[in-house]
């Protein structure tokens, strides 16, 4: 009895996401660096795992419909048994090697298990052909199964963006995401990191919007010495409009909020420095682990004029060395967020996040927003952004900051000359950036710019 070097490595992965609640790509890069795969295998495991763990609650649901006793199925079990019921309903493989590698895993962990997981993989082998059970094109339920995501995830994108729009989303969500990364100017040229991505073996072509690079070899990116260096840092390319919205000019004062480690804070300065001196931005997190991160960041990457504090945003007025009320120039909020735009780059995130989640999340965004607009001056600008395709966190977000006291002095600020051509068709009728995953394109965020009257 043997299991396959590519099915071992994935089991591995999905063994310690469980137990430690671990995020799937960190967890397979710690894996696959030290297996000593080949690279066929390497590919193999990564597909295996992701898919795994991306449809891992449709999984659950057709391993538990066939068990008689699914709620006495051990964890190490269940993690052998979700790996083959992957290969049959999503990777197609051939039904009798992934029963009999399926039935072997099991073995491996827990023998007296190996007769239930041989009766439910065979039965589920046989059941594969009719995948998803139903209509996709009508049946929420088989939509669901089909692009292995939770019934309220489906639910929620059929009524926020239509049947047809909602599915291409969720079908992207179970393809590879493209790796887009942004060029550093504060670290040399355009065409050396062009350079520096070719000797990486990254495979770079150019891409909108202006100074993002799409790598053809994502593998060969993130390991390689541009992105070590920060001459390439990675964001997704429509994550890069939000940044472009608030349209920075030199000497302006600005302030990120949210600022994480700083990516945004980056481009803010870069593109201030295009058309002149530096401009000063404020660069605020609620984490000071995160602030130090962003701060040594910004002294590491030569980027000049950022002061980092550190505060919670929901009571600008308290936070030591913030910017006086209506005296900023701009003010990017990039909010916290369900990350419904982006679940194709974290595996696992579906069945982790819940409606509930989002319900919560509108209230923060919200208030982040009111503060965030305190600051500005008349005709300053404040960019909300976000990494959701969820209606309720962007549209009715803003809707209600615009309808509310605080923002009855606001007005929405084109944002047309920040967003590609190619990209425009994303623009709605509110003057509002929302993109939407697709398949080898970016990940859906939205971008609102509102701009205070006076």
């Amino acid at each position: 009895m043997s299991i396959a070097p590519a099915r071992r490595a994935a089991l591995q992965v999905l063994k310690r996401v469980r137990e430690r609640e671990a995020f799937g790509p960190e967890t397979l890069d710690a894996v696959l660096t030290a297996s000593g795969l080949s690279r066929a295998d390497l590919a193999l495991a990564t597909r295996l795992t992701y898919g795994t763990l991306q449809t891992s609650g449709v999984l659950d649901e057709a391993i538990d419909r066939l068990a008689t006793k699914s709620s006495g199925i051990e964890p190490r079990v269940r993690d052998a048994m979700r790996l083959a019921a992957y290969e049959l309903l999503f990777a197609r493989t051939p039904p009798r090697a992934a029963v009999h590698e399926g039935v072997d895993a099991v073995r491996a962990v827990r023998p007296q298990a190996a007769g239930m997981a041989n009766a439910v993989l065979r039965r589920l082998a046989d059941e594969a052909p009719t995948f998803p059970w139903g209509d996709a094109s009508t049946d929420d339920a088989a939509l669901a199964r089909l692009t292995g995501h939770p019934m309220w995830i489906v639910g929620l994108l059929v009524t926020d963006l239509g049947r047809e729009a909602a599915s291409l989303a969720l079908r992207a969500d179970l393809e590879p995401a493209p790796l887009y990364l942004w060029h550093n100017p504060f670290l040399g040229q355009f065409g050396e990191a062009l350079a520096l991505l070719e000797q990486d073996g990254a495979e770079p072509r150019a891409c909108e919007p202006g100074g993002c690079i799409e790598a053809g070899v994502p593998s060969s990116a993130v390991r390689g010495e541009c992105v070590a260096s920060g001459a390439c840092l990675v964001t997704d390319a429509a994550a890069q409009i939000a940044a472009r919205a608030l349209a920075p000019r030199p000497g302006q004062l600005l302030v990120d909020i949210a600022a994480g480690r700083g990516t945004k804070t980056i481009q803010l300065q870069a593109l201030a420095c295009a058309h002149g001196p530096a401009a000063e931005v404020v660069a605020l997190d609620i984490h000071a682990f995160k602030s130090d991160i962003l701060d040594r960041r910004m002294i590491r990457m030569g980027v000049p004029g950022v002061r980092v504090l550190t505060g919670d945003a929901t009571a600008i007025d308290a936070v030591a060395g913030m910017p006086t009320t209506g005296t900023v120039d701009g003010v990017l909020l990039d909010a916290p967020c369900s990350g419904l735009g982006t679940l194709r780059r974290r595996a696992e995130k579906r069945w982790r996040v819940s409606e509930s989640d989002i319900d919560a999340l509108t209230g923060l965004q919200y208030d982040l927003l009111v503060q965030s607009a305190s600051l500005v001056r008349p005709r300053g600008v404040v960019v909300y952004s976000t990494c959701s395709i969820a209606r309720r966190e962007n549209h009715d977000v803003v809707s209600r900051f615009l309808s509310s006291p605080e923002g009855a002095g606001f007005g929405v600020k084109d944002i047309t000359e920040a967003v590609p051509d190619m990209w425009r068709r994303w623009i709605g009728p509110e003057g509002w950036f929302q993109s939407v995953p697709e398949p080898a394109g970016p990940d859906g965020h939205f971008v609102a710019a509102l701009e205070r009257q006076g």
